[in-house]
C-alpha cells in the first residue's frame, strides 16, 4: 500500500464516531454542495461532501491532490475517465463491506443503507472524474493526500475543469476553472 492507501485504511478504522472536526473552517457551502472537514493534518485531509438532489458535478481534475473517494449513501453516480463507474472500478474497503452489486442503483442492504456503502475509487491528480445525483442527493468522503507542498484546503478549490456554479468558480484557488451558465448531464461523463 502507498501512503494514501495506508492513511485511508487508518482513517476508516480509527475515526471516532463524532469525527475529528476542527474548531475552525469546518463547514463550506458552494452552489448545491456542502462540505464538512473531518480531518486535517498536512499533507492529509478528509472531507465529507453532501450534494443536493439532481446535481451535476462536471468532469474535472484536482492537480495537487491524490484521493480516494468513498461512497457513503444516496443516489449518486461517479464517473472516471469519461464513463460512469461500473463494478470493475470500485475497490473494497477494509471495513467489512461486501462486494458491490452488479447494478449501480440504490439497492438497499443492511439497515436500509446502500449495498455500495464503503466502496472506494482512486482518483489521481490527472484522473478526469465527475458525478451525478438523482432525486435523493448523495454523500461521499474524499480522503486526500495533498501534493507539491501545498497546505490542504477545500479540494473543490483545487480544480481544473468546468465550475459547478458561480460560487464555486469564484473560490477556485489552484487550477484552471471554466464557467458555463448551463451544465448538462453529459458534462459529468463525456464518454457516455
Amino acid at each position: 500500500m502507498d501512503k494514501l492507501e495506508t492513511f485511508c485504511d487508518w482513517f476508516l478504522r480509527e475515526m471516532p464516531v463524532l469525527g475529528m472536526v476542527p474548531a475552525r473552517d469546518a463547514v463550506g457551502r458552494f452552489d448545491s454542495v456542502t462540505s464538512l472537514l473531518l480531518y486535517r493534518n498536512a499533507p492529509f485531509q478528509v472531507q465529507m461532501f453532501l450534494t443536493e438532489k439532481e446535481f451535476i458535478v462536471p468532469e474535472h481534475t484536482h492537480p495537487n491532490v491524490d484521493s480516494i473517494e468513498v461512497y457513503l449513501g444516496g443516489d449518486i453516480k461517479f464517473s472516471h475517465g469519461g464513463k460512469f463507474v461500473g463494478r470493475d472500478k470500485w475497490v473494497r474497503g477494509e471495513v467489512g463491506i461486501p462486494a458491490p452489486p452488479a447494478g449501480l442503483g440504490m439497492e438497499e442492504g443492511r439497515l436500509g443503507t446502500s449495498r455500495r456503502r464503503g466502496m472506494m475509487i482512486r482518483v489521481r491528480p490527472n484522473d478526469v472524474h465527475g458525478g451525478l445525483t438523482g432525486k435523493g442527493g448523495g454523500a461521499f468522503l474524499s480522503v486526500q493526500h495533498w501534493l507539491n507542498d501545498l497546505k490542504p484546503h477545500c479540494i473543490s478549490n483545487d480544480w481544473n475543469g468546468i465550475a459547478m456554479g458561480t460560487d464555486h468558480r469564484d473560490n477556485v484557488v489552484d487550477g484552471d476553472v471554466e464557467f458555463r451558465p448551463t451544465i448538462l448531464a453529459a458534462d459529468a461523463a463525456s464518454r457516455e
